[in-house]
C-alpha cells in the first residue's frame, strides 16, 4: 500500500519499499502532502469532523534503516487549544526469511498548541510481517499522552490486493497498564478498548487516495463512534 498520509499507511509504504532493496538507491527520500476529511487517532476523532492538512517526509536506506516525520492538523474544539501533531519516527527493517520480516523502532509524538499541559510521549514498536500482507504488531508507551500511566497496543492487520486496489482490515487493542480515577476508558475498572478498521486504497501515478470506515467500542464520551474517512496525498520523490 502506498502512503496516503495516515501514520499506519506511511509505515506500510516504508516497509514495502524496503522489502525490494534492488529498486531503491543507497538512500531514498520521499515526501507526501495532502489532506484527510477527519483526523482519527487510535479510533478517536481529533478534528471535530473537519478536514485537516497532513504530510510526511521519509528517509529510507538500503541497509534497512529508515526515519522521518509525520504531521497533521488538530481541532478538538474548545477548550482544547492543540492545533498540530508532529511524530518523529526511526526504525530498522530486517528480512528474516523469504516470507517473514521484522520491523522495530521508536516514535515520539509532539503536540503543538497553547496548552500548558504537555501531551508529548514516546512509543516503542515491533512488527512481524508475513508475506508483506499480514502484520502482527506491539507498541508500548511510557507516560502515554502525559497521563502518567503506560499504554500497550496489540494490533493485527491484513492487506488484500485486487486489480489496482488494496484492501485493509485491522483490529487494535489499546490498554492502560494501570488505571486511576481520572485515567481510564470510561470507568476505573475499564483499562482497554478495541479499534476496528476496514479500508481501500488506490493510486494513480503519484496521487494516492484511500477510504476507510473505523469504529471503537468506546462510549460516546470519547468520540470513538463510526467514522468514514477519505484521505488524499501527492507523492514527491527525491
Amino acid at each position: 500500500m502506498r502512503s496516503v498520509l495516515s501514520k499506519k499507511a506511511v509505515f506500510a509504504a516504508v516497509l514495502l519499499s524496503l522489502s525490494s532493496f534492488p529498486s531503491i538507491s543507497l538512500a531514498d527520500f520521499q515526501a507526501d502532502a495532502g489532506f484527510a476529511s477527519e483526523y482519527v487517532r487510535q479510533g478517536i476523532k481529533q478534528s471535530s469532523s473537519n478536514p485537516v492538512l497532513q504530510g510526511n517526509v521519509i528517509y529510507r536506506s538500503q541497509t534497512g534503516l529508515y526515519g522521518g516525520i509525520w504531521g497533521s492538523g488538530i481541532d478538538r474544539g474548545s477548550p482544547d487549544s492543540t492545533r498540530f501533531e508532529f511524530d518523529g519516527f526511526a526504525g530498522l527493517y530486517l528480512p528474516l526469511t523469504q516470507s517473514i520480516d521484522l520491523d522495530l523502532g521508536y516514535t515520539y509524538a509532539t503536540f503543538v498548541g497553547e496548552s500548558d499541559i504537555s501531551n508529548d510521549y514516546g512509543e516503542t514498536f515491533i512488527n512481524i510481517l508475513y508475506d508483506q500482507s499480514t502484520t502482527l504488531g506491539y507498541r508500548y508507551s511510557a507516560d502515554f499522552f502525559g497521563t502518567g500511566e503506560d499504554q500497550q497496543v496489540i494490533e493485527l492487520a491484513q492487506l488484500f490486493n485486487y486489480s489496482a486496489f488494496t484492501f485493509e482490515a485491522s483490529v487494535r487493542n489499546y490498554k492502560y497498564i494501570n488505571t486511576t480515577e481520572t485515567v481510564n476508558w470510561g470507568s476505573e475498572s475499564r483499562d482497554d478498548y478495541f479499534h476496528f478498521r476496514v479500508g481501500v486504497a488506490r493510486s494513480y501515478f503519484a496521487n494516492h487516495m484511500a477510504l476507510s470506515i473505523e469504529r471503537t467500542n468506546l462510549s460516546s464520551d470519547f468520540s470513538g463512534g463510526t467514522q468514514i474517512v477519505f484521505t488524499y496525498a501527492r507523492q514527491f520523490d527525491f
